[in-house]
């Protein structure tokens, strides 16, 4: 059933981010991208030939009913592997053809027994996406070399012609009009409530409930912009090594993460989480007094260290005995806006594990829920009283060579028919502040609001002259 011959070239060839953004789109692709980061990855896929949600399965013109998407995406991963599945695979090794797609925050609820979560999901796209392509692009950031692999799979599909997409992707650039304007509609939580809601976290940790969580809130309106305007901007906008460009159904998306989930490659197993956040400014005195507050912050280390000490945990399940180290702590990571504390955590997996015993360990991403995770789960349910979505879960690859690398999904921005929806939050301990907290959020969402092209609105920006005047008095 799932023999598929594969092809690979090498071409050269300038690629246009517009033109390479519209051809997503037109082709209903997914596209993982990295910008500003030498020799960064960058994975796009056109034409899907197969896909996989949460219940269905649906390729050669038909849709099947599903159990277990995980399962079956291993399935199919590792029947492709095998010599028999495989066909005109030279060059192929090292590729990162295979599946590409997301786990939404809210999937979560179908990975612990029933009843432990009440909130149902956002909706806005399915919680479980994942795709083979006809085509697949392949190329570092700043090289004009690219890999194109091309699968030819034994069921019905509807094939789309290679020369035209290629045209598509390296016409001259469509004219960028930065005019536009988007129209704030509100927020989940406001400040006093956002405020609250840290509050009551900092209460339950106090009672013992939880160590940390972390606690966030959503941010919607309308934009004039078209969602590939709007991915150009964003592209340029930060230091974005785990981006995503997708369309899903009605619904585009728009990722700007700094964050890797985790990554496989053969037998290892790599996590990085991101905790601790300071604001970066155009002043070098203001940020070397920065990155030295952060790296000196009892708060932030701890706060790092309790995320790093539950994902241990979490790979040590699924890896061997021993094997499990933490490689750095904590790690200053720079962007545009702000910098950030990370961590690496690696483990040596046992033989059995696929990427359903990998998800079922570690999803969601502890950096994004709490410790320990379900009763921080619980608790964020609680406080934010909606589902995430998509926002918070993760995005990435499964290789038929069976490596995988996905984000987490911050700095992302959903689109459905010119409405707009992201979210901006941070990780609570019992040292938090909620003004800060509050203002933490501001500086995170800065790249998405100036990319938005949102006028200031007193509501999100106060906080900031608030913060001025008090260092002036």
């Amino acid at each position: 059933m799932w023999n598929i011959n594969v092809t690979t070239q090498n071409i050269h060839l300038r690629i246009e981010l517009l033109p390479l953004f519209h051809t997503v789109t037109r082709y209903e692709g997914i596209l993982l991208f990295s910008s500003h980061i030498p020799r960064g990855k960058n994975i796009a896929g056109f034409n899907p030939i197969l896909k996989i949600t949460e219940n269905s399965i649906e390729y050669d013109k038909q849709k099947q009913r599903i159990d277990d998407p995980l399962k079956e995406i291993d399935s199919i991963i590792s029947h492709v592997n095998g010599t028999a599945g495989l066909t005109g695979t030279t060059g192929l090794r090292g590729s990162e053809a295979g599946f590409l797609g997301y786990i939404a925050y809210d999937y979560k609820d179908r990975l612990e027994e029933p009843h432990l979560y009440n909130i149902p999901g956002q909706g806005l796209i399915g919680d479980l996406y994942f795709a083979l392509f006809e085509y697949y692009l392949i190329y570092t950031t700043g090289s004009r070399n690219a890999t194109i692999v091309t699968l030819r799979p034994s069921f019905r599909y509807r094939s789309r012609g290679l020369e035209k997409l290629i045209a598509t992707i390296v016409r001259p650039p469509e004219i960028h009009q930065p005019q536009k304007k988007s129209v704030y509609s509100g927020t989940s939580l406001p400040k006093q409530k956002y405020e609250e809601a840290i509050k009551k976290t900092i209460g339950y940790i106090k009672a013992g409930d939880i160590y940390q969580a972390n606690i966030t809130r959503a941010i919607n309106g309308r934009t004039g912009y078209t969602p590939e305007e709007l991915a150009y901007r964003l592209y340029y906008s930060n230091r974005i090594e785990f981006g995503v460009y997708a369309v899903i159904g009605d619904t585009h998306v728009i990722s700007t993460s700094p964050e890797r989930f985790f990554k496989v490659d053969g037998n290892t197993i790599l996590t990085s989480p991101i905790k601790g956040t300071i604001e970066r400014t155009g002043k070098g005195a203001i940020n070397r007094k920065n990155k030295k507050t952060l790296l000196q912050s009892e708060k932030n280390k701890a706060e790092l260290a309790m995320i790093v000490d539950l994902l241990r945990n979490d790979i040590s399940k699924i890896c061997r005995i021993g094997s499990v180290k933490v490689k750095g702590f904590p790690i200053l990571k720079e962007l545009y806006n702000v910098y950030h504390l990370v961590a690496d955590i690696e483990g040596i997996l046992f033989p059995e594990i696929g990427f359903k015993e990998i998800i079922r360990g570690l999803f969601p991403g502890g950096s994004i829920s709490g410790c320990p995770k379900i009763r921080a789960c619980q608790i964020i349910e609680e406080l934010e009283k909606e589902g995430r979505g998509l926002y918070t879960g993760s995005f990435g690859y499964y290789s038929f060579t069976k490596t995988m690398d996905f984000n987490i999904m911050i700095r992302s921005l959903f689109l459905t028919k010119g409405d707009f929806i992201f979210n901006v939050g941070g990780g609570i301990t019992l040292l938090s502040d909620p003004r800060e907290e509050y203002e933490e959020t501001i500086y995170k969402a800065k790249t998405l609001w100036e990319a938005l092209g949102l006028d200031d609105v007193w509501e999100e920006r106060y906080c900031i002259l608030e913060k001025k005047q008090r260092f002036k008095d």
